[in-house]
Formats: C-alpha cells, structure tokens, sequence
C-alpha cells in the first residue's frame, strides 16, 4: 500500500487534487493510482483509501456484509435529497426496505415492465422514421427515458400530463446541483459548497417541487386504492410487505424511494445509452456484426429470456459500460478495523472503490482503452476476475435495479437497431463529470432505415 501524507505535498498539489476531485473526479483518482492499486492518503486530516485491484475490491464488499464498513458517512450530505431512501438510509432501515422492495426487481418480477419498454421504444423509432435530418440523441434518448420512468413510477402518460415539463426540469436541476455537494463532504470539505450558491438554491427548489408532486401522486392513489396497481410502482410500493416481518414502507419514505428511482434510474440509462450508441456509430464493424446478430432472431418477441441470446450484443452492451461506467467510484466506511490482504485499515478510514480505473486498469484488460466487445467473450471473460467490471456495485448494496435497467436498455437498442443503421461526423467524445459521467457535449447520429 502506498501512503501519500499531506503534510508532504506541496500545496499546489493539495489545491490541484481537491480541485480536480471535486471537477474532474476521472482524473484526481487516476492521478492517485499511478502510485499503485492500493493508496492511502491523509488529506487534511481525513484518510480516505482508494482501491482498485479486484481481489481488494471482493473483500472490501464481504467485509461491509460483516457490517465493517457501511455508507452512512455520506448520509447527511444525500438526505436533502434522497432523505432515507435506499440510496442513502443507516443501515438497520436499509436492511428492511431491500427486503420489502428486492422482489419487485427480481429477474423474474422485471418482465412486467416489457409492454411499457416495447411501446415507447416503438414511438422512439416511430419518430426516428419521421425525420430525414441528423438526430440529436442526446435531446431524443433524454426524452424517451425520463417519459418512460414517468409511465413506470406513476401509471400514466407523460404526453398526456402538464406536469411533465416542469418535473423533468426539476429532475435535471437536482442532477446538476448534486455532484459538489456530495463531493465535497466526500472530501472532507463540506463547506465548499458555498462556492456554489446559485446551484444548491436551484437544488432546493426543484426539490420542493418534486416533493410536492409525488406528495400529489401518492394521495391520489391512496382514493383510488389498488386501480391500476399493476401498472405503475408507486402502487407496487404502497403495498409491498415483507412476508417475515409484515414491515411495509411508510408514506416518507416511498416519497423518498420515488425521488432516487427517478434520479438513479434515468440519468444513468441514459448516459449507457448515448455511449453506447456513439460508440457503435463510430465502429462500423461492430455494428454490423451486432445488427447481423439482432436481424437473426428479428421475428422472436423481446423477452428476457429472447433477448440473452444475443450474446455479441450483451458484450457490446457491456463493453461500454466498462469504458464509460456510470460513475467514477463507489464510497464506503470502515466502522470498525479491517484486514485488506496483509494491511490493517484503520477505522474511520474513507473507503473509495476506483470503479473507472479498475475498468481501465492496463493488468486487466487487453485494451484498456479501446472499444473491444471481445472482452466480454469467452475465453477472455473467464479468465478475468468479477470484480474486474462492477458497473453495478456488488455485494449487499449491489444495484437493487440492474434487472430491471438492463431489460429496458436491450429493449430500446434492439428496436432501434431492427429498424436503424446509426453513423456520425462528431469527432472524439469526451466525459463531462457530475455524479455521472455522461458525454461533454450532445450526440448527433444519422439514423439510416434497413
């Protein structure tokens, strides 16, 4: 382990690295591994611990299921916005709500969203059909994903509804104004966020307003009981009950769990969705080895068990979620100490999980930095350690709607790519940091019909 103590840096490098942390997260902890897969620094007094070798990576995920860690640390600086929702409550609530809510997003219990991914996809393609001009993914996936998770979590149209416009800004406002205030208290520096003032007063208000919408929602479904129940979440979640303990989600908290379902769910799909989709436009190879695949199987419904058959597009699917991740890292908090191979973590120690160096580490893949399907295909994938590649966390806190997320992205990718040949001019993409790491500027495709 390598051990960078700030009292010995020069304190432009302290300034570059808590600014470089806090704007271009990719590159601070990059800059951090180049000393190792191991490294421990001292900042301003704070220990935080950055991690990415996979075998580290798989014990630090068994020790927080021992409850030697856990992420609570973060707690006060999500709960204006996630309050005690499943992203972000203690531990002993937490535990209660995954049992109550993990059925609804089991393997099985997903396919019940089909119908509602298989008809907005068609309108997607529908509406590509209609233009002859370059699209502009970025606005039209945007649209596509925040619509369909409206449908999902409230059971009706978001065409239909003059609440949308005005919910989806207050969604995108959240977004921005999340990323330095959950930074800086990662930090350390919690007041930092002082430096953006105007951001965190847009944060607030656009919670206020989702707040008081789902408020809405969640009245008008308790004077209609169970109509529709089958037809939107919030209603799955008004009645959830866990069978062992007869533990269901109170009405705070399901205003909670639909606030991080909208903000969770939707903003990284779509940035899986737009690199995905230039990706493939700029390698003309891969996309027609992957629509030859689609083609192949273009009579057969899209189910999931259809739709894990088509292998060289679940590796194309996951190779770019391996260059482009949803996030730069994962956060834990040693509660107590631990043993990682032959070092003793200190309690109180910051745990950071290099998610996006580990998927780029040059030791564990063959091209670290190309866009190179054959990763995910035998033999290369069964050599490779697990934890090489969790764009879905692991462990107990595991992303509670991988499922659920992976279904609607094939079935959004195969409808577009039965219909649709994607290519563009754009030169090199880079990522734009938030909490996300989403494309720097739009993406615009040429979509060719078959």
């Amino acid at each position: 382990m390598v051990i960078l103590n700030s009292s010995g840096f020069k304190k432009l490098f302290i300034f570059v690295l808590v600014f470089r942390t806090i704007t271009n997260p990719i590159k601070a902890i990059n800059s951090l591994h180049r000393h190792g897969d191991l490294v421990l620094i001292n900042l301003f007094g704070k220990k935080l611990l950055f991690v990415r070798k996979p075998e580290f990576i798989e014990e630090i995920f068994r020790q927080e299921a021992k409850g030697l860690l856990n992420r609570d640390v973060l707690y006060e600086a999500k709960k204006p916005v996630f309050g005690n929702s499943l992203l972000n409550s203690h531990q002993d609530i937490w535990q209660r709500q995954r049992r109550v809510m993990q059925p609804l997003f089991n393997k099985d219990s997903v396919g019940i969203w089909s119908n509602s991914f298989i008809e907005e996809s068609n309108a997607l393609v529908a509406r590509f059909k209609q233009t002859s001009a370059d699209i502009n993914l970025s606005h039209e996936l945007k649209q596509h994903v925040q619509h369909l998770f409206i449908r999902v979590l409230f059971g009706h149209s978001a065409d239909k509804s003059s609440h949308t416009q005005p919910l989806i800004n207050a969604i995108d406002a959240i977004s921005k104004g999340l990323a330095p205030l959950v930074v800086t208290e990662l930090i350390g520096l919690g007041k930092l966020k002082l430096l953006f003032p105007f951001r965190v007063k847009r944060l607030h208000q656009a919670l206020k307003h989702l707040k008081v919408f789902i408020q809405q929602d969640i009245a008008r479904k308790k004077i209609h009981g169970n109509a529709g129940v089958a037809n939107n979440l919030i209603s799955l979640l008004m009645q959830a009950k866990d069978p062992k303990t007869a533990y269901t989600i109170s009405e705070e908290l399901l205003n909670d769990e639909a606030i991080s379902m909208f903000f969770a769910g939707q903003d990284t799909t779509i940035n899986t969705l737009l690199w995905f989709f230039y990706l493939i436009a700029k390698n003309e190879a891969i996309q027609s080895r992957m629509i030859e695949e689609i083609q192949q199987c273009r009579e057969d419904e899209l189910t999931m068990e259809n739709l894990s058959k088509l292998v060289y597009t679940k590796a194309v699917l996951s190779e770019a979620m391996r260059l482009y991740p949803s996030t730069a890292a994962l956060s834990t908090h040693a509660v107590e100490n631990f043993a990682l191979g032959e070092h003793e973590i200190a309690a109180g120690t910051d745990v950071i999980l290099s998610l996006y160096a580990t998927h780029h580490h040059e030791k564990l893949w063959e091209r670290p930095e190309e866009f190179y399907p054959e990763h995910f295909l035998s033999p290369l994938l069964e050599k490779r350690h697990k934890f090489a590649y969790f764009p879905f966390g692991g462990g107990a806190h595991s992303c509670i709607g991988r499922h659920f997320a992976e279904l609607e992205i094939m079935i959004i990718i195969v409808s577009l790519l039965r219909a649709f040949r994607f290519t563009t001019n754009l030169a090199s993409i880079k990522p734009a940091h938030s909490i996300t790491i989403k494309p720097n500027r739009d993406i615009t495709l040429t979509a060719l019909p078959h």
